[in-house]
């Protein structure tokens, strides 16, 4: 951990350095391939292939093409190389560039398809002609996001280093330097925060006896700090990658109302929104937010399809946890999110449609104060319930944790659906519902 990070910090002012020089296709290649890191080299393997088969395929199966190698050849990785703990190997490096070469095949099928069939992101990263091995070696390795992401297409590399940015972003000092540092002081704040964290709560403190025998409600506050601290620490990474990122101009995205030039193009975390957020869907909009762009616009809405959007979801998780890796941990915390969000959203309509004086009294009147608080103090704790087995992996861990707080997250989500039919028969629609 402590390497990847010395890797990123190092990155800031290598950039501020060789500043002309980081626009360069093959930059950020040559950068990981002169860092002679074992852990690095089996990813060299892809983007060779990749760009011949992106000659030599078409339609469909130029999108299946540009899958199953990348997706396979990770996760015959993951076989060989896992371990029971979070391992830090060239297996994550290439869970990045297995999206990143995915979402290649995809934009450059988009770009044979006539505009008219294009939804408006398509249009925005779609490609006309293939890239050539250069230019797809220095967008995969681009040093700034080839170890944590953040994930971007090839549209704005290219955009990036053919120029197409210098007109606002670097006539005179660059504002980019300054928010690049911001973004690394944060990263570190974060860092530390988290480090003194771990001081009072360490990660495995919710497998200790002492944790196991305190009362409920004790353990599921502590539940709560506890995934805190265990995102934190992605937070820290993803935020001192985008300052090397912001650095170079890469995450030039226009400009404000007033002027001031936007670099907020490859942002991983909004970070204020998900401190202050009270539901789980201000959460995930708000954290690690473009693999989550990536997974809708590559994964989700190409499963139009399938006719029902919760398939769809399900589908796009499914895919998600298989990315991470082949612990069943994944495959539980992703689907934790799917009943979570389910709840959520149904929950809310629910209200809406039939209580909706309730709901305006709980978020209209005084109530709204301890009401908020309330959800805030919910949202932490089930967030920290969805991620023990993302942070356990093995399933007689992350039960043995389960049982502790007798499965009370399952209880809600799996229990609304058997209860709700029920509800919905004792209170009637309100008249003149307005439907959100």
């Amino acid at each position: 951990m402590m390497k990847m990070l010395i890797k990123f910090i190092t990155d800031l002012p290598v950039v501020i350095r060789e500043k002309s020089s980081t626009g360069s296709p093959h930059s950020g290649s040559l950068r990981v391939y002169c860092s002679q890191n074992p852990e690095i080299k089996p990813t060299f393997s892809q983007p060779n292939p990749c760009n011949f088969r992106l000659y030599y395929s078409s339609g469909c199966l130029l999108i299946l093409d540009g899958m199953h190698p990348k997706l396979g050849y990770l996760l015959v990785g993951y076989y060989v190389t896992s371990t029971d703990e979070y391992d830090i190997k060239w297996s994550m490096p290439h869970c990045v560039l297995t999206l990143r070469l995915i979402g290649l095949s995809c934009d450059v099928f988009d770009g044979q398809k006539p505009k008219e069939m294009l939804s408006n992101e398509q249009k925005k990263t779609g490609l006309k002609k293939c890239p050539s091995l250069l230019e797809i070696a220095g967008h995969s390795y681009f040093f700034g996001g080839f170890m944590v992401g953040p994930q971007f297409p090839m549209k704005r590399y290219l955009d990036f280093i053919q120029g197409n940015y210098s007109e606002k972003a670097f006539l005179g000092k660059p504002s980019c330097i300054s928010t690049g540092f911001k973004s690394l002081g944060l990263g570190i704040l974060i860092l530390a925060m988290h480090q003194i964290g771990l001081i009072f709560i360490p990660e495995k403190t919710l497998l200790s006896e002492d944790y196991l025998e305190f009362p409920l409600w004790k353990k599921l506050l502590i539940m709560g700090v506890w995934g805190k601290m265990a995102l934190y620490k992605y937070i820290a990474i993803w935020l001192i990658a985008e300052g090397s990122c912001i650095l170079t101009g890469l995450t030039y995205n226009g400009t404000e109302e007033n002027g001031n030039d936007l670099w907020d193009g490859c942002t991983n975390v909004k970070l204020w929104d998900f401190t202050t957020t009270t539901t789980f869907q201000g959460g995930i909009r708000s954290f690690n937010c473009n693999t989550n762009l990536w997974l809708g616009q590559y994964v989700y809405k190409r499963m139009k399809f399938l006719g029902n959007r919760y398939v769809s979801q399900a589908a796009a998780l499914l895919f998600l946890a298989t990315w991470h890796g082949l612990h069943s941990g994944y495959y539980v915390c992703f689907l934790n999110e799917f009943i979570v969000m389910y709840f959520e959203k149904d929950f809310e309509f629910f209200l809406t449609t039939r209580l909706p004086k309730l709901k305006e009294l709980l978020l209209q009147s005084a109530l709204k104060y301890p009401v908020r608080i309330f959800m805030k103090v919910y949202m932490d704790v089930m967030m920290g319930f969805c991620l023990v087995p993302f942070v356990f992996l093995s399933w007689n861990r992350y039960l043995l944790v389960y049982n502790s707080i007798y499965y009370l997250g399952y209880i809600i989500y799996f229990g609304w659906p058997l209860l709700s039919p029920v509800l919905k028969l004792l209170i009637p629609k309100a008249k003149n519902e307005k439907l959100e």
